[in-house]
C-alpha cells in the first residue's frame, strides 16, 4: 500500500514538473517568435498592438514571465537529474535577455541578444525535459 502511495506521489510530482517545464519552454519560444515575427507583426497589425510589441514594456513583461518559469523548471529538473548543463544554458539565456534590455545597444544588438537568449533557454529546457524523463525511467525501471 505504501509503495502505491509513493508511486502516486511521484506521478503527481512528475505531472507538475511537466507543466512547469512546458510553461517555461513555451515562454522561451514566445520570446523567439516575438523577435523573428516582429517585422511581420508590425506590417500586419499597425497601431497599438504593434507599438506594444515593439516597446520595452513588452520585453520587461516577457522577462517577468520567463525568469520565474525558467528558475522553477531548471530547479526542479536539477533536483531530479543533477546535471548542470541545462540550468547553465538557462542562466546564459536569461542573462542574454537581460542584456538585451540594457541601454546603449548597437543597431540590432537587442534582437541578437534576445534571439540568442531564447535559443539558449529553449535548448536548456529541451535538455532538462529529456534528462528528467530519463531519470524517471531509471527510477521506475
Amino acid at each position: 500500500m505504501s509503495e502505491m502511495i509513493d508511486g502516486n506521489r511521484a506521478q503527481m510530482a512528475q505531472r507538475r514538473t511537466n507543466v512547469v517545464e512546458g510553461a517555461a519552454m513555451s515562454a522561451s519560444l514566445l520570446c523567439l517568435m516575438h523577435c523573428v515575427a516582429l517585422p511581420l507583426l508590425l506590417l500586419l497589425l499597425p497601431g497599438f498592438l504593434g507599438l506594444f510589441a515593439q516597446s520595452e514594456a513588452f520585453h520587461y513583461a516577457a522577462l517577468v514571465l520567463v525568469v520565474p518559469a525558467a528558475l522553477a523548471a531548471f530547479g526542479l529538473g536539477y533536483r531530479r537529474h543533477r546535471k548542470l548543463l541545462p540550468p547553465l544554458l538557462g542562466v546564459i539565456g536569461v542573462a542574454c535577455l537581460v542584456a538585451a534590455l540594457l541601454p546603449g545597444q548597437a543597431e540590432g544588438g537587442e534582437t541578437l541578444f534576445t534571439v540568442v537568449g531564447s535559443l539558449m533557454l529553449v535548448a536548456g529546457h529541451m535538455m532538462n525535459w529529456r534528462l528528467r524523463a530519463r531519470s524517471m525511467q531509471v527510477l521506475a525501471g
